[in-house]
């Protein structure tokens, strides 16, 4: 036998107690999961009631209310392009009770606003929810029925207003890439939100805008404002009589406004799986397919993980594209 005795050396407190208060926060981890949700949910919607985000927020929190035998409350929390809203959830406990109806902007709002008290480290994606591509619109007193004839028009007379529901939104993105791509100026003017721009255009404070499908489909249909085309890859199914901008000269035009739930960092991955679960059975569901479609947005439904490679696909994306136009939150 060796000389060489081999002695056990006793466990110390220290490690005992690191093992306990792992399995005891698990376990509790666990345990919270299971009984989540014992209490109404609010899921800040960080925009204007009427506005896009409002409403795919209610459509979506109305399903979830049914499925989770729990009532899922909408708080709009609007102003600063979307970041007060944003910060509130940032900031939440991370319990699952607090949620955020997030979008493009909080992958957009921090390569151009100083400042910002949160990032998107500090928000965990749960699951998207949908897309909806912007209409470049008009007021029907403008006297273009295309975008190569708007484009003319817009050069004829530069500095022209154009409204946006906020800066770091789609259409405030695609207002940038527009002039970027056709060297014409415009004046790009931020509403108060979607509902304001709409109002604006309606009473031709503004005679153009992009809007999002959801908000404008109806003024279209009553021909109260003219739809000249969509600025996404696609046209859109619930009106594919409106050619995209790339099918109308501007090749690799490309921007969709997208909306997915978010949670505050560290909420208990429990918690996080099963919410993106309730979201995506939501999501499929026809009625709530049905609900977006009509309104011109294309139901989505994805797991954390490939929602988050998403979430960071664009955040590379419009980094970019903030930096090479200069885009500031002024």
């Amino acid at each position: 036998m060796s000389s060489h005795h081999i002695k056990e050396v006793p466990m110390s407190n220290r490690l005992i107690r690191l093992l306990l208060i792992t399995l005891l926060s698990t376990w509790m981890a666990s345990a919270a999961a299971q009984s989540w949700p014992s209490r109404p949910i609010t899921l800040v919607a960080p925009s204007s009631p009427g506005s896009t985000p409002d409403t795919v927020a209610r459509i979506l929190a109305q399903k979830l209310g049914e499925q989770l035998g729990q009532p899922v409350v909408v708080q709009n929390r609007a102003g600063a392009s979307g970041n007060i809203g944003s910060e509130l959830v940032a900031n939440a406990p991370p319990d699952g009770y607090t949620l955020l109806l997030g979008s493009i902007t909080n992958t957009v709002n921090p390569h151009m606003t100083k400042g910002l008290r949160f990032t998107l480290d500090d928000l965990a994606p749960v699951s998207s929810v949908a897309a909806a591509p912007d209409i470049l619109t008009v007021n029907p007193a403008v006297p273009v029925s295309n975008v190569q004839e708007l484009i003319g028009w817009l050069r004829s007379k530069p500095g022209t207003a154009v409204a946006i529901p906020g800066f770091g939104s789609t259409p405030h993105l695609s207002a940038v890439i527009l002039q970027s791509m056709t060297g014409i100026k415009l004046n790009i003017v931020p509403y108060s939100g979607g509902g304001a721009v709409l109002q604006g255009l309606l009473g031709n404070q503004v005679p153009g805008a992009f809007v999002t499908s959801l908000a404008v489909i109806p003024q279209l249909r009553a021909n109260q404002l003219r739809g000249l085309g969509v600025p996404s890859a696609k046209r859109l199914a619930s009106m594919p009589e409106l050619p995209t901008l790339a099918e109308q000269g501007l090749p690799g035009f490309d921007v969709v406004a997208w909306f997915g739930v978010f949670a505050p960092a560290k909420t208990p991955k429990a918690i996080i799986d099963r919410l993106s679960d309730e979201t995506r059975k939501a999501l499929a569901s026809a009625e709530v397919r049905k609900r977006l479609n009509d309104l011109g947005a294309d139901s989505l439904g994805s797991s954390p993980e490939d929602f988050g490679t998403f979430v960071k696909a664009e955040y590379s994306r419009w980094g970019k594209v903030v930096t090479e136009n200069g885009i500031k939150a002024e």
